[in-house]
């Protein structure tokens, strides 16, 4: 017998085999079996996923173990990071906006420079600055904001203030426009405040003596500047030679004690240039300048 007869016959005798096999239908009630599935969820104990219990607490040390080295590493991470900061200045005869990190808003004047951090801290906004400008503060009860002016430190929550700071006269000037300011000199390292300030109201802080003098102003008219106008309401020539020289970028010399105390009352609001104020203003002040080596010099008539 060949290996195709072998072949042949084992196929035949598969195909018997066929004819001989019955199925047999199988009945099923699909309304038992689902009344029986949701008996065994509503009522029997929650079913098993197949995760071993050891596996549950290994997983669980193991989310402990991560989250102790996550917070480890954070800290270490943001404690030895230092803090990044940002400085700005205003070149001479130029007024810059600068938007600090929690919206407030500064306008530094010619020469001005204020330095702050990237990002403040969660429990205070600190900055450093020199010069003029007008501080327009974003209020916020949780974290107080600092200006540190040299030796004079200004303490407030929200408000609108204008800072003159010079090195030159031992000055520093501070005048609210809305809201409240504390100020804090050098010499006073306590929570209380040596002056709080009301709207209209200039301190004048002696950087020599550490004494501080109170006024009662216009505000506005210090705060003028920022738009380029100058508002002057009863003003003494020696606030409005003060106000020139740091808009202008240019020394002004009074030489005659008489007219440092003239008060005089002018707006200039259509961007006048520094010899047209001087020509108005001489009219009232019955006063002359002239011009050497970029300086003026003002004398009385």
């Amino acid at each position: 017998m060949n290996k195709n007869d072998i072949d042949n016959k084992d196929y035949k005798s598969s195909f018997d085999w066929q004819g001989r096999i019955y199925f047999r239908p199988v009945s099923t009630d699909a309304d038992a079996v689902y009344a029986k599935i949701w008996h065994k969820l509503r009522y029997e104990n929650s079913i098993p996923v197949g995760i071993s219990p050891v596996w549950k607490y290994v997983s669980v040390a193991a989310s402990l173990v991560l989250l102790i080295v996550s917070t480890i590493l954070v800290s270490v991470y943001t404690k030895n990071e230092p803090l990044s900061y940002l400085e700005v200045s205003a070149v001479p005869g130029t007024k810059v906006k600068v938007v600090l990190p929690d919206s407030s808003t500064v306008w530094l004047n010619s020469n001005a420079m204020i330095r702050y951090p990237q990002q403040f801290s969660e429990n205070i906004r600190s900055v450093e600055f020199m010069g003029e400008a007008l501080f327009q503060v974003r209020h916020d009860e949780k974290r107080p904001f600092v200006v540190n002016a040299e030796d004079l430190k200004i303490k407030v929550l929200g408000t609108s203030f204008n800072v003159f700071s010079s090195k030159e006269k031992g000055i520093v000037e501070t005048t609210l426009l809305d809201g409240s300011i504390a100020l804090f000199s050098s010499q006073n390292h306590t929570a209380v405040a040596d002056i709080v300030l009301s709207p209209n109201q200039q301190a004048l802080y002696n950087k020599k003596n550490g004494h501080i003098d109170v006024l009662n102003v216009c505000a506005s008219s210090y705060a003028s500047w920022t738009n380029g106008n100058f508002i002057f309401e009863k003003n003494t020539l020696q606030e409005i030679a003060s106000s020139l020289e740091r808009a202008f970028n240019v020394k002004i010399h009074i030489q005659d004690e008489e007219l440092l105390k003239e008060r005089l009352t002018a707006r200039f609001t259509h961007q006048e240039t520094l010899d047209e104020i001087l020509s108005v203003l001489q009219i009232s002040a019955q006063y002359k300048y002239k011009k050497e080596k970029g300086e003026i010099y003002i004398t009385k008539r």
